[in-house]
């Protein structure tokens, strides 16, 4: 009976420390495989992709909201007499030369007084006439002591007096042969015809305008810039480049102001004709004028938005992709720390162009910026960043 329970407290025993070694053995798992996995974790890298900064050349760009784009030289053709539109010689959209005939208006008034004109200019001639051979036959007169000296001065006072009568008579018939000239409208300088005001058969007085004409090949607008971005694109003696996109219009001054389409391709040589103040002065806000080189006449008159300034010459700086930056408002970035962790950082940006912004504060040549991949990441999140310039 003693040695059946030696055997059964003997089994017990090693029962117990069976179970307890086991026990054991799967905490000592339990332990070293969280900390394995926490091991594995942190080791672990999320994939991005990035951009390192880098020098580039970098275009300058002004960009504004809208433009109102007017033309530097048109003019409406005035009447210059009463009358009766008879007929036009030009259409809509037509171009014309300057003093090419554009219509017609017929003043019945003028034929008629004109053939009283002419009357009035024979008989000043018939009585200047009379009057000069009076006036010649007292002198020969009078050097024969036949009349007396004040009948030849009453002659002559006669003669010089039908003669102002004659010269106003002739000046009068001037007048009403002008008048006659005017009754044909002509073109007050070269350009295309996008309005008709009048039509055949209106009667119009003097000064009423009959057409516009616009010559469409110097353009030109004004806006309100601030002054950051004014100096961003300084100096402003260098060649600019307008890009204008015929969607963007967002308002047409009259129809038939272009004569052909053109798309977001379509840029404008453009010069910065005024800042005012000057550059050199103090100031918030400028307005500058910009002339537009549109010698084609492909672009109408009208408003135009979402307006970019490109300037010709390169600036070499500092620079990353814009699509970098988070906000441009705030401008921030991703970037890869030293510890190949996700970090964020403000910049100050400067010039930028379609592509590219110049890094004036906050980044170094060499770092690397996210471009994409980041939303949901915690920062400090181990990261692995396939940069662009490095696989090119």
């Amino acid at each position: 009976m003693t040695s059946m329970k030696k055997f059964y407290f003997t089994v017990t025993f090693v029962t117990l420390v069976l179970s307890a070694a086991f026990m054991g053995y799967g905490m000592y798992l339990n332990i070293t495989s969280a900390s394995h996995i926490e091991t594995m974790l942190a080791s672990r890298a999320v994939s991005l992709s990035g951009s390192r900064v880098l020098y580039r050349d970098l275009y300058p760009e002004l960009r504004l909201d809208y433009i109102d784009l007017r033309p530097r030289m048109q003019a409406d053709v005035i009447t210059q007499i009463d009358g009766e539109i008879e007929e036009l010689y030009v259409t809509q959209g037509q171009s014309v030369e300057r003093d090419q005939p554009i219509g017609r208006i017929v003043n019945y008034d003028v034929p008629l007084s004109l053939s009283r004109a002419d009357a009035d200019v024979a008989k000043a001639e018939s009585a200047y006439l009379y009057a000069l051979r009076v006036a010649e036959r007292n002198q020969r007169l009078a050097a024969e002591d036949a009349i007396s000296t004040s009948d030849l001065e009453t002659s002559v006072s006669q003669m010089e007096a039908s003669r102002a009568e004659l010269d106003a008579a002739r000046v009068a018939r001037r007048q009403i042969e002008q008048q006659r000239g005017f009754q044909v409208l002509t073109a007050p300088l070269s350009g295309s015809i996008p309005i008709i005001y009048r039509q055949p058969g209106n009667f119009v007085d003097k000064g009423t305008p009959i057409a516009l004409v616009v010559n469409y090949s110097n353009m030109y607008f004004n806006a309100l810039v601030n002054d950051e971005d004014i100096q961003k694109i300084a100096p402003l003696d260098e060649k600019f480049s307008l890009r204008l996109n015929i969607v963007n219009m967002l308002e047409k001054a009259f129809d038939g102001s272009a004569k052909s389409p053109f798309d977001e391709d379509t840029v404008f040589n453009v010069e910065i004709s005024d800042v005012s103040p000057p550059l050199g002065e103090n100031a918030a806000v400028r307005r500058i004028t910009c002339e537009v080189d549109n010698h084609l006449g492909i672009v109408g008159v009208g408003v135009y938005g979402n307006i970019v300034i490109l300037k010709e010459t390169a600036k070499r700086a500092l620079a990353i992709p814009l699509s970098a930056v988070s906000d441009l408002s705030a401008p921030s970035v991703h970037v890869r720390d030293a510890d190949s962790k996700l970090a964020v950082r403000p910049i100050r940006m400067g010039v930028r162009d379609d592509e590219y912004v110049e890094v004036a504060e906050g980044l170094e040549e060499g770092d690397v910026v996210i471009l994409s991949g980041v939303e949901g990441l915690d920062l400090g999140t181990r990261i692995d960043v396939f940069v662009e310039e490095d696989i090119h």
